[in-house]
């Protein structure tokens, strides 16, 4: 190999190592939420307190990212994603409703936006949100007469000590300090641009 031939190789591999210790130095300066989840505050939170609960984040600013489901052995994980425009403070709150009765608040008379995400929620799961005020098939035909599809099977199933391992599963109460100050100090914290 000639000498004008060894220079490129060699500045290409200077330019990798380079380029990977930035990406790892970018890394460790990424902000990062108290664990691996990207939240601030996340709960569990009883079906009868959702509206409570939601109220609450709405006063302080909150808007709703998203609804989703998830199909577990205790029954469905409703998940909802609450986050803020000008301060971070990510919010999941997340109820447990059973299988034999997938019935839940709608919050769409607190965010209207609800609407079509209890709406996919409704077509994927069968999950019901009482009081939602149009409450139709948003993705599926409209005769679809199967099954939801995207519940698992029995087998597929995992519980919730498999997926959240580390953690309480028992269901915080809205009024308590715990709550009102999680999501009160989230809403406190610097503007994301000035971190």
């Amino acid at each position: 190999m000639s000498e004008e031939n060894a220079q490129p190789e060699q500045a290409t591999e200077k330019t990798k190592k380079a380029e990977n210790a930035a990406g790892k130095e970018a890394k460790k300066e990424m902000p990062q939420g108290p664990e691996y989840t990207g939240y601030d505050a996340d709960f569990f939170v009883a079906a009868q307190d959702l509206l409570n609960a939601v109220g609450k984040l709405d006063q302080a600013g909150y808007f709703l990212e998203d609804v989703s489901c998830i199909d577990m052995q205790e029954g469905f994980q409703v998940v909802y994603h609450f986050d803020r425009f000008d301060q971070p403070g990510r919010v999941g709150i997340r109820v447990m409703i059973s299988r034999e009765n997938p019935e839940i608040p709608s919050i769409y008379d607190i965010y209207p936006g609800a609407a079509w995400h209890e709406r996919e929620c409704f077509d994927f799961f069968g999950v019901r949100f009482k009081g939602h005020p149009n409450l139709l098939p948003l993705l599926l035909a409209p005769d679809h007469d199967g099954p939801p599809p995207l519940l698992k099977e029995e087998s597929a199933l995992k519980d919730l000590h498999q997926i959240y391992p580390d953690r309480t599963h028992s269901s915080v109460s809205v009024d308590s300090q715990e709550f009102i100050q999680a999501i009160t100090n989230c809403s406190n914290k610097p503007s994301r641009d000035q971190s």
